[in-house]
C-alpha cells in the first residue's frame, strides 16, 4: 500500500485546487440555470445567469490552459488534443438525435 502524501510543491497546490474551485464554481452556475434558466438574474451580484455562466466558463478554461501547459509534456498535451476532439465528435453524434426545433 502507498502512503498518501500531499503534493509539495507549492505552485503546482495552487494552479490544482484553484482549478477545483473554479470548476465548482462554474458548476454551480450550471446548476443555477437548471433550476432558474439562463436568463434568471442571480440576486447576489445581479448578474444574468448567462453572464455568470460566461465568466465562470472562461476562468475555468484560463486555468485547464495553464494547467495544461505547466503540468503535461508535449505528448499529453497532443493527448488531451485528440481527446477534445473525439468528445466533440460524440457530442455532435449524440444531439443530432434531438429534434432540430428544439433550442
Amino acid at each position: 500500500m502507498n502512503p498518501w502524501k500531499p503534493d509539495d510543491n507549492p505552485r503546482q497546490a495552487r494552479r490544482i485546487g484553484k482549478t477545483g474551485e473554479e470548476v465548482n464554481e462554474l458548476g454551480s452556475v450550471l446548476f443555477r440555470i437548471t433550476i432558474q434558466g439562463i436568463d434568471s438574474i442571480d440576486p447576489s451580484s445581479g448578474k444574468t445567469n448567462r453572464q455568470r455562466l460566461l465568466e465562470e466558463s472562461a476562468d475555468v478554461m484560463a486555468q485547464l490552459h495553464v494547467n495544461m501547459h505547466a503540468l503535461f509534456t508535449n505528448e499529453e498535451r497532443d493527448f488531451i488534443v485528440a481527446r477534445v476532439e473525439e468528445k466533440r465528435r460524440q457530442m455532435v453524434q449524440w444531439e443530432a438525435h434531438y429534434s432540430t426545433t428544439e433550442p
